[in-house]
């Protein structure tokens, strides 16, 4: 488990972007991604950290939820989701773990969804650059977000 994705980490949103990133050698970067896609995936991987999930599938299903549920952008995402660069990650996957995920996830999707109905406020999905300076402990208190530890 990674350090941002411990609940009370006195990590910067900052560190634990960077943390982030130095985690995943599979992580979109910047050559070839068109614009809507590099500001998509920057405010992505921003929940990834702030919500405390890591690249899994069955984190990323979960960071897909707190996304459509927990921030401002709500259901709008959809369209970001489509984007070519997130099919190519699409096409990637093997049935197998999408499968074993889907069954998994009949559990885990209630309980993100449950948690982001107790938030005191949604994540600012595009205008979060102030925050980065500040302990994700704090961030998450500010805005009741509850990180939910999977394995």
């Amino acid at each position: 488990m990674l350090e941002y994705q411990h609940p009370d980490t006195t990590l910067t949103l900052e560190s634990g972007l960077a943390e982030y990133y130095a985690s995943g050698t599979d992580l979109v970067n910047g050559r070839g991604v068109s614009p809507a896609a590099r500001e998509f995936f920057r405010c992505h991987d921003a929940a990834h950290v702030v919500f405390g999930c890591d690249t899994t599938l069955l984190n990323e299903a979960m960071v897909k939820m707190w996304s459509f549920f927990g921030t401002t952008r709500g259901l709008g995402l959809v369209r970001e989701y489509r984007l070519p660069e997130s099919q190519e990650i699409y096409e990637q996957l093997e049935w197998g773990s999408i499968g074993r995920t889907a069954l998994r996830s009949v559990t885990v999707v209630p309980r993100v969804m449950a948690r982001c109905l107790r938030m005191h406020k949604r994540w600012p999905w595009p205008d979060f650059e102030t925050y980065r300076p500040l302990a994700l402990r704090e961030l998450r208190r500010e805005y009741g977000i509850q990180v939910l530890i999977v394995d």
